[in-house]
């Protein structure tokens, strides 16, 4: 079943969009009880800016950041957009957090030398709400639960299928482990704004969104 916009319309997303199939350490036994303290449920609605804001715009450039888990959008009306990770906080990270994205997306968003050129024109752009299985694994035990989350998805007229966004959170057993812990974390869309828009509207400035402000994580 497709996952639904916050609209309430159903898209068709691809398959590979569903994160269930985590792989999990073989054989643990599967208990109700959790040595980990369930985070609260993430909260469905979107912070940062509308996404249909960059509907009709021409993509030019991807940078994907080398230390942070966002991806720097350039439009080709000089405007700057960032995909970014609610409640990432580039001085206390706390849990990893890391944004993984279907197949359609990773030459995009994962390009070998961290930034690609491009021309897309964005045709659809919107928050989904997607489903997936959190998981927390020991030696002793396991547990799992369900985890909504919002992804963003987006159309270009140059290529087809829907491209979409989201954002994990893992700790592993040292370098080489398994995986102790997985779940999932909401992504947004912030805008920046150029150092000369702030100097002729310094009193127009949005309240940072929660979780980043305005300013560009490199």
């Amino acid at each position: 079943m497709p996952p639904h916009s916050d609209t309430g319309s159903e898209i068709s997303l691809p398959s590979s969009v569903s994160s269930n199939s985590i792989a999990h350490p073989s054989n643990p036994p599967i208990t109700p009880r959790k040595s980990r303290k369930q985070p609260d449920s993430i909260r469905l609605d979107s912070i940062g800016v509308d996404p249909d804001d960059i509907v009709g715009k021409v993509l030019v450039r991807i940078r994907r950041s080398p230390t942070h888990p966002a991806v720097t959008l350039h439009f080709a009306d000089n405007t700057t957009y960032q995909v970014r990770v609610d409640g990432y906080d580039p001085v206390h990270r706390g849990i990893p957090k890391e944004l993984e994205m279907n197949s359609l997306l990773v030459p995009l968003f994962k390009p070998p030398s961290g930034q690609v050129d491009v021309r897309l024109t964005v045709t659809h752009a919107r928050m989904v709400k997607l489903k997936d299985t959190a998981h927390e694994w020991s030696e002793r035990s396991e547990s799992r639960w369900n985890v909504e989350h919002l992804a963003l998805a987006l159309k270009f007229a140059e290529e087809p299928g829907w491209h979409c966004v989201w954002a994990t959170m893992a700790e592993y057993d040292g370098d080489f482990g398994p995986c102790t812990f997985r779940s999932f974390e909401d992504v947004y869309l912030a805008e920046l704004q150029s150092s000369s828009r702030k100097r002729r509207s310094p009193q127009k400035q949005a309240r940072p969104p929660h979780g980043g402000g305005v300013q560009a994580m490199r």
